[in-house]
């Protein structure tokens, strides 16, 4: 992927969000949305050799529209300023847990920065509570998880404030349980967004988080087959 000169669309669009620019530069967009799914493609087959569960899947499954939903929003901008892939089993309305894939404009705050993340950020009920039995018959294997995810940290910005009820409070890694979104992410620098073979980088990357994300979808998979 030519990522200056998509950093460059995305930092233009920034800078004139509306319909009339838009209109004038589809071209340009066209190009760099194609070049950016040939990128996705990239990256599906590679995280497909190391995690089965993704094979079959497709770029529109893991890719996002540039229009934004402003039917409920204050922010009226017709265009989103980033471009985003996330690759799971069964595509991105699954429900299982994936590797994303974000870039995004110099001044966008959707998110801190373009980055990589495993996880994901909501979860019905019953999944939540499966993740954390899971957790909690087998916390090393979890420990050992985010240990091996090399430059990844785990989101902890949504947490409850005490060991959730049904477990022991007593817990020796009960911080572990108090999560209500399991998800771990990784900044990208200009450096690293930069450097040559960036697919390979970050496939790379996303392999050290595959033993978190494999437990996060045992958990779903087996909260599914509940119902």
């Amino acid at each position: 992927m030519d990522i200056t000169r998509t950093l460059n669309f995305l930092n233009e669009l920034s800078k004139n969000n509306n319909k009339v620019w838009f209109d004038d530069n589809r071209k340009e967009y066209e190009a760099v949305k194609a070049d950016f799914h040939a990128f996705v493609r990239e990256l599906i087959e590679g995280c497909s050799k190391f995690d089965s569960r993704l094979i079959g899947i497709d770029v529109k499954d893991c890719t996002y529209r540039i229009n934004r939903d402003i039917r409920f929003s204050k922010d009226k901008s017709p265009y989103k300023t980033h471009f985003g892939a996330y690759i799971c089993p069964g595509g991105k309305k699954s429900g299982y847990s994936g590797y994303y894939f974000h870039l995004q404009a110099d001044i966008d705050d959707y998110l801190e920065g373009s980055l990589l993340a495993t996880g994901n950020y909501y979860y019905e009920p019953k999944i939540l509570d499966s993740i954390r039995s899971e957790i909690y018959d087998r916390p090393l294997d979890f420990k050992n998880a985010l240990e091996a995810a090399k430059g990844f940290s785990l989101d902890d910005t949504d947490k409850l404030k005490q060991v959730p009820k049904g477990y022991n409070p007593n817990f020796e890694y009960g911080d572990y349980l108090k999560h209500k979104a399991y998800s771990m992410y990784m900044p990208m620098d200009k450096k690293f967004l930069m450097s040559e073979n960036l697919a390979e980088k970050v496939i790379a990357k996303f392999k050290t988080t595959y033993q978190f994300n494999e437990i996060l979808n045992r958990s779903i998979q087996y909260a599914m087959e509940e119902e």
